[in-house]
């Protein structure tokens, strides 16, 4: 499967929330998925990292990010369909993040932090 596109249905989904929570076997579903990218990913970012030779903030984001990612996959969904359907929310922005990241370090061969873009006022 394309992680884009699991994350992308994974944010769908879980718009709603609080207001409504989505299906538990579509959440499972997706949430075996996007720990698969992650693990995928992750590691990648690590590599990433590790060839930096200079600390920098967007180094510093990096390893933020993979410790989020660590945090997210330690914690797992949760008892009940709420904190299930967070849990994949988490890991559809952490994959989504870490994709950013990959991506650009294979189209510029440097390390970049995620950056929020600013939106028009």
């Amino acid at each position: 499967m394309d992680p884009r596109q699991d994350w992308t249905e994974a944010l769908s989904i879980t718009s709603c929330l609080p207001l409504r929570v989505p299906g538990r076997e579509q959440v499972d579903q997706l949430t075996a998925r996007l720990r698969q990218h992650v693990g995928h990913l992750a590691p990648k970012v690590d590599e990433a990292i590790n060839d930096e030779c200079h600390d920098t903030a967007d180094r510093d984001t990096a390893r933020w990010l993979l410790d989020r990612v660590d945090h997210t996959l330690r914690q797992g969904p949760g008892p009940d369909n709420r904190t299930a359907a967070v849990h994949l929310e988490d890991l559809a922005l952490n994959c989504r993040a870490l994709a950013a990241i990959c991506s650009h370090k294979e189209e510029t061969g440097q390390l970049v932090a995620i950056r929020l873009l600013s939106t028009p006022s």
